[in-house]
């Protein structure tokens, strides 16, 4: 048995090779993302201010309710 067919198996219900390939990938990417928002934060402490305070107001708030271009 494949360390795949071993993993679909015991950590993903029976799922597919295919399936289980998908999630790990899935897996790793959200890592690697939360790993480079940690070194964001602890690297450029500034730019991370920047972030929360620009956070803090959207800029959806500022968007017209309609589009000037619509058919109306």
């Amino acid at each position: 048995m494949s360390g795949v067919q071993r993993l679909a198996r015991d950590e993903f219900g029976g799922a597919s090779a295919d399936e289980t390939i998908r999630r790990l990938l899935d897996e790793h990417w959200e890592a690697a993302a939360l790993a480079a928002v940690e070194r964001y934060r602890t690297d450029d402490s500034q730019g991370w201010a920047d972030y929360l305070a620009e956070a803090e107001h959207p800029a959806a708030a500022d968007a017209p309710v309609t589009d000037e271009w619509s058919p109306r």
